[in-house]
């Protein structure tokens, strides 16, 4: 369900993807040198199994800008944001912001009321898009735990995760 204010005075559509569009999630993924790319696969994945909670923004027919999410089964109420991504053409707008609401909007159809994320402490882009979100959203903002520590990453040299939280959130 994509609300209607979905096309905007920057002519961006947000639309909830199709499988085709795994390869543009990758593309933009990759050419943004920053988010850890997964795999093509796993962006179809993405697209086919979860498209409900994830959203593609659109302008002219191209992707631009990607939220990857999905409902976690033990926590029914709500959205877990796994990769949030915007073309660098189309970076400082606010699109980030606005994909975040527009999953939310579509969650709250099955009683989505908070959203969560992982975030690496340097990572401040990330985290400002998240406060950002709170914002729009009226909602509380907190980050919690170590969700994932470095030792999870093994010899990866990642750094840790936070679980960082909104909500709830009210209508």
């Amino acid at each position: 369900m994509i609300t209607d204010n979905c096309r905007n005075k920057d002519d961006i559509v947000f639309r909830n993807p199709e499988t085709a569009d795994g390869k543009y999630f990758w593309e933009i993924a990759k050419a943004s040198k920053t988010l850890d790319v997964n795999s093509a696969y796993h962006y179809l994945i993405m697209c086919r199994h979860f498209g409900r909670t994830c959203i593609a923004a659109e302008r002219q027919g191209q992707i631009v800008g990607f939220v990857t999410a999905y409902i976690p089964p033990d926590l029914p109420d709500t959205i877990f944001v796994w990769q949030v991504a915007v073309e660098k053409k189309h970076r400082g707008r606010g699109l980030g912001v606005r994909m975040l609401v527009e999953a939310f909007n579509n969650a709250k159809a099955v009683n989505v009321k908070n959203m969560d994320a992982t975030i690496t402490a340097s990572n401040l882009p990330s985290i400002n898009l998240f406060k950002a979100t709170a914002r729009v959203l009226n909602a509380p903002f907190e980050f919690e735990e170590e969700f994932f520590s470095a030792e999870n990453f093994g010899k990866s040299g990642h750094e840790p995760e936070i679980l960082f939280h909104i909500g709830p959130i009210s209508d």
